[in-house]
């Protein structure tokens, strides 16, 4: 049984707000619902109402019911799109377009998730899924190690990931350049390992191959090719995984013996890996001063309390904490892929990551991929919530793919980095709409056409026309754009109210809030004023399929009963009413009885109904 609650006429019709919270642009450059595709449910056996109200009812079942809060917090919710392997991307096919959809299908999920940023991964095994001047093109497009498909899939990622409002950076895997069993890659003399076998060291337990960061050549060789993609892309940052020496046994010995003799080789090996990103950071941010340069790190930096196991500082020579101190890392995604029940702990890992971010962006890395840990995500998340995190990443996206997050019902913004620039002038936004064939439009106006490079504007949905008054974020979009339309097939209530913002690429506000508009329904409108006339409850069928519209003055009790008395056997079935317009949903059907009548237990009342 399923009873909805409402105060007023009014209510019914205003408590429903499931409009905009899915717009995808369309190949016209307006915005569609999807959700709303197929909501024509029709129907039969009105008893005690006129054709509008009809209309009215059948409106009335179509909704759901939501609640208006006000924004919710900042905070990074990304996922991990896998490619090495072709974990979560490319599917296994070489079909170009069936690519392109599965890559589209998995950004709407994302989207509709209420999560903000995909960690797009464009190299493995010494391969990279963008276009470079000095490694590889992936086989996993065309099927052949160094062919290059009919599309870019990073700038294909890119534009697709913009148009949703989804942050993306390229994750890139940094020392490890071949692991696995197909070692096609790896024998093509156009890969780093045969054209530079002096500069890779093999890992003898796993056959993985490792570039050796203590070589100076290496590191200027990997800026060359991470500055390629700040250079060539529009993406929002560069992420290095794997940026870090292998479990030992390390074969690094020769480039050690020559320069690192007057330092323990454990110092030498973390210097290596810091001086590499000092220079990255140089490189890149004078490449593109936005850029947001981050590391997802293995998840115990030095083994604490509860917190035991591998050791990034010391097994794998990764000093995390000293790349935040010196400000050469804007984030950090430390790996705790625990539960919060055993050693290592989840809770306590994240704890001593926060604690000490000096500063910066700390996302806390969740392994969804463990069934443990999948089991209990809500409060991992709200774990790191407490903390005061600046968000949270899941690896990877096939483990969540199904996964519905109660704790994101609503959309936010990611989390600032104000070190990277100084915040703009707020400039004025003023928001107009129209309404026609029922489309809703947004025209977004900017003061003197001051739109922030390569931005976003978000889209407020408010409780009512009050400036303070509840309202929720419902839609990022690409501020090259300078209108939004979405369909309205079935509008759910009478008046609407938006607002909307500028932000930059790194999500600084670049404009005060708008204006709120005011949209009205006008055929709904005309319902509302007629619905006076409602009194009795009205029962609607369809098929086998039964539902009751009551209105009550108080809280009350009913019980239904198959004819006009009240006794034992007639007994179908007993409900409880809220004040005001109430929506049941039965589960039997009303064909078998010729008389069903409905008795009031608190003021002594009945009423019949009769079904077709």
């Amino acid at each position: 049984m399923k009873i909805i609650s409402l105060r007023n006429s009014s209510q019914l019709i205003e408590f429903s707000k499931f409009l905009t919270h899915s717009l995808i642009p369309s190949q016209e450059g307006t915005y569609r619902n999807p959700l709303l595709r197929g909501a024509d449910a029709k129907h039969q056996g009105y008893v005690n109402t006129t054709q509008k109200l009809k209309y009215f009812f059948v409106i009335s079942f179509l909704l759901i019911q939501l609640n208006i809060n006000a924004q919710t917090l900042r905070e990074t919710r990304a996922v991990w799109v896998s490619t090495n392997y072709k974990l979560d991307w490319p599917p296994q096919t070489y079909d170009e377009n069936a690519q392109k959809e599965t890559l589209i299908n998995i950004f709407n999920n994302i989207e509709s998730k209420n999560l903000n940023t995909i960690y797009f991964q464009v190299r493995s095994n010494g391969t990279v899924l963008f276009k470079s001047s000095l490694e590889l093109f992936s086989p996993y497009i065309a099927g052949e190690v160094g062919k290059f498909g009919g599309y870019d899939p990073l700038e294909f990622a890119i534009q697709e990931a913009h148009k949703r409002g989804l942050e993306i950076h390229a994750v890139i895997n940094t020392m490890r350049v071949f692991s696995g069993n197909d070692i096609s890659a790896k024998n093509n003399p156009l890969h780093i390992s045969q054209i530079h076998p002096e500069w890779v060291y093999s890992k003898s337990d796993d056959n993985s191959l490792w570039l050796n960061p203590g070589i100076p050549a290496v590191r200027d060789y990997l800026i060359q090719l991470i500055d390629e993609i700040v250079e060539n892309y529009n993406v929002d940052g560069i992420q290095l995984d794997f940026i870090r020496y292998p479990q030992k046994p390390i074969n690094d010995n020769s480039p050690l013996n020559d320069a690192g003799r007057d330092e323990n080789a454990s110092n030498w090996r973390r210097n290596n890996i810091t001086k590499f990103i000092t220079q990255l950071n140089q490189k890149i941010k004078a490449t593109n001063p936005k850029i947001k340069l981050g590391v997802t790190p293995i998840g115990i930096y030095k083994s604490i309390a509860n917190g035991r196991g591998l050791e990034g500082f010391n097994d794998v020579f990764q000093d995390t904490r000293e790349w935040l101190r010196l400000g050469i890392i804007d984030y950090a995604v430390p790996q705790i892929y625990w539960d919060a029940k055993t050693n290592p702990k989840f809770d306590v890992l994240a704890k001593d990551w926060i604690e000490n971010s000096f500063g910066k962006n700390i996302i806390i890395g969740i392994g969804a991929y463990k069934s443990e840990v999948l089991n209990e995500i809500e409060r991992e998340i709200n774990i790191t919530r407490t903390l005061e995190s600046s968000g949270m990443a899941f690896f990877r996206f096939k483990n969540i793919e199904q996964k519905r997050f109660y704790t994101f019902e609503e959309k936010t913004l990611p989390s600032e980095m104000p070190w990277i620039e100084n915040i703009p002038k707020l400039v004025e936004l003023n928001l107009a709409s129209n309404f026609g064939q029922n489309k809703i439009s947004l025209n977004f106006n900017i003061e003197g056409k001051s739109k922030s490079d390569k931005g976003y504007f978000a889209i407020y949905e408010h409780e009512n026309s009050q400036i303070n008054s509840n309202n929720e974020l419902i839609k990022v979009v690409p501020n090259y754009i300078s209108e939004m339309s979405f369909l309205l097939p079935k509008a759910a209530k009478i008046n609407y109210f938006y607002s909307a913002m500028q932000f930059d690429q790194l999500w600084n506000e670049t404009s005060k809030n708008s204006n709120i508009i005011k949209i009205t329904i006008p055929k709904l409108k005309e319902i509302e004023q007629s619905i006076s006339i409602f009194d009795n409850p009205i029962l609607l069928q369809n098929g086998n399929t039964s539902k009751v519209v009551i209105f009550s003055n108080q809280d009350e009790t009913i019980s239904l009963h198959s004819n006009p008395y009240k006794n034992q056997n007639s007994f179908l079935s007993k409900h409880f009413l809220k004040k005001g317009f109430n929506e049941i949903n039965l589960n039997y059907n009303f064909n078998k009885y010729k008389n069903i009548s409905i008795h009031f237990l608190n003021n002594n009342r009945a009423v019949s109904l009769r079904s077709n």
